[in-house]
């Protein structure tokens, strides 16, 4: 083979000796030269080419992926009115598929496809059967978009749960009995609307009030809220009552009879509660201290019943009253000593408003410990075109909670237990992103662009509030000019409102700290925004 292929080399070099002589020759006798040259030069490379044969292969013919599919987990549980839901590997032939379902026990169903004709969910109409075990199957001659049958028939299995229920329950009582001061809350196990609850609430003999649910957008409340306008009669009896008749769920699902709630109103005042609470500490040595009582009380009787001990000496400071003459509160003149056990105690002639006595003298005790400080650190928030100033935002909330937890805020941003409150702390605040974004943060755009620091420059604190979907009765409103939107700006601010601890109502201008401390409120809206060089902070609490 190699003697061949240096043959074959070999004829381009030959041909350039030969070349010479090759043009004296006639045209005839160069034709021949040149065939026999082209022949030799073919046969060189056909000798060099393998001598195998190829094997001739036939095409793969295409094997389309036969259709299944993979329904929920078995004995998956559903509510009521939720879909069973069956995944398919193929867009399926819809009809077919309804032909080939089969459901036991029978039950009334709409079948909704998504876009890509694969996934399909099974939704009762109105209702599957409560505490019920459903088997759902698709035979195998179910189709897909191609025609091609399922490889098996699809079985599947899901139990139901119970229809939406609902239990009412009183928010504060003591031995059986309610206060006057309580509200009463129905808890539901699925979202109900509020205009359902506002339409079938009632109570017996009639108690006017207001009803909020826990989501302030209405989209999944569960629990509701009934605030009387004012305190229950005491020694009376009352029936809360919801009527579930055709009445629904969120998802149109029927709701189950609700159980009235009959309840027995204290005839005397009760002690709900002591703060700081009995058996605990403070870090305070200024800690106020308050008691909260089941109803008005007479201020005169109550305040004569009260006495404070610590080392056998009577504590002695400015008595003040909160949450409409229910909450006791004594301001200490001196500091409490660090170390020592302070007692506290409301003899049986603190009587309430309506004149009826405590059943019993009541006590309690707690400790002073040594002062603590912490230190509140920037959040460092994710801000954007609509909130820029949200890590100012987020830091001001927790200076403000360190105020309303019982802390107080240093000039240095710390947090301190060494305070100066006339009122008691209260659990923090919930930053509310729904009242900042529709409320707070626009508000304090309009006032920093028009560079003026005013509650009533669009309505008022409470029409912004319900135009935004927040109507309830239980609001308030702060507002600041920091010097900056920085960490001592919001410090600033906070120092600002913390001064006014010492004002009551209707001595000051602005509230601020007693909206700060108010125990009716559970979150806020905060908005903070810079525009030509003014800065502006408003706070819209909520109930």
């Amino acid at each position: 083979m190699r003697q061949v292929a240096a043959a074959v080399l070999e004829v381009p070099t030959a041909g350039f000796r030969l070349a010479a002589r090759f043009v004296g020759h006639s045209f005839k006798t160069q034709l021949v030269i040149v065939f026999v040259a082209v022949m030799v030069v073919v046969s060189g490379l056909l000798v060099g080419l393998p001598t195998s044969g190829t094997e001739a292969k036939a095409p793969t013919p295409y094997d389309p992926a036969v259709p299944s599919a993979v329904p929920s987990d078995p004995l998956v549980q559903l509510a009521v009115g939720d879909p069973y839901v069956i995944e398919f590997t193929n867009p399926m032939n819809e009809s077919s598929v309804a032909n080939a379902l089969t459901i036991t026990p029978q039950a009334s169903v709409k079948l909704v496809w998504d876009s890509s004709s694969q996934v399909l969910s099974i939704m009762p109409t109105p209702y599957w059967t409560a505490f019920t075990t459903y088997a759902v199957s698709v035979a195998a001659s179910a189709l897909d978009q191609s025609g091609m049958q399922l490889g098996t028939a699809i079985t599947g299995r899901f139990k139901t749960g119970a229809l939406t229920s609902g239990t009412i329950t009183a928010t504060l009582s003591a031995d059986g009995l309610v206060a006057p001061t309580s509200a009463f809350q129905i808890t539901f196990t699925s979202p109900v609307k509020l205009a359902t609850v506002q339409a079938r609430l009632a109570i017996t003999p009639a108690v006017t009030g207001t009803i909020t649910g826990d989501d302030p957008t209405d989209a999944s409340s569960q629990v509701f809220t009934f605030t009387p306008d004012d305190p229950l009669a005491g020694g009376t009896s009352y029936t809360v009552s919801f009527d579930a008749t055709n009445a629904t769920d969120a998802d149109g699902v029927a709701l189950l009879p609700v159980a009235p709630l009959q309840v027995q109103t204290m005839a005397a005042p009760a002690v709900i509660k002591f703060r700081p609470v009995d058996g605990g500490y403070t870090t305070d040595p200024n800690q106020v201290i308050s008691v909260r009582f089941s109803m008005p009380m007479n201020r005169s009787t109550t305040a004569s019943a009260l006495s404070v001990i610590v080392n056998g000496n009577r504590v002695r400071g400015a008595i003040t009253w909160a949450e409409n003459n229910t909450v006791l509160v004594l301001d200490p003149t001196s500091r409490l000593p660090v170390g020592k056990t302070v007692y506290i105690r409301i003899s049986a002639t603190a009587s309430a408003a309506t004149g009826q006595r405590l059943s019993k003298a009541v006590s309690a005790s707690f400790t002073v410990r040594k002062a603590t400080v912490r230190t509140i650190r920037w959040s460092g928030g994710v801000a954007s075109t609509s909130a820029p100033y949200h890590d100012a935002e987020l830091y001001y909330l927790q200076l403000m909670n360190c105020t309303r937890t019982g802390g107080w805020v240093t000039g240095g941003g710390t947090c301190s237990s060494v305070t100066h409150h006339v009122l008691p702390a209260q659990d923090p605040l919930a930053f509310s992103a729904a009242i900042a974004n529709a409320v707070a943060r626009p508000y304090s755009k309009l006032q920093a662009d028009r560079g003026v620091l005013s509650h009533y420059l669009v309505g008022t604190p409470h029409s912004r509030m319900a135009s935004a979907g927040f109507p309830s009765g239980s609001w308030g409103e702060n507002l600041a000019s920091p010097p900056s939107a920085s960490a001592s700006g919001m410090i600033n601010a906070e120092l600002y409102f913390q001064n006014e601890y010492r004002c009551s109502r209707g001595q000051c201008e602005f509230a601020h700290y007693f909206n700060i401390m108010d125990p009716y409120f559970h979150r806020a809206g905060i908005g903070v925004w810079v525009s030509h060089g003014h800065v502006r902070l408003t706070v819209d609490f909520y109930g």
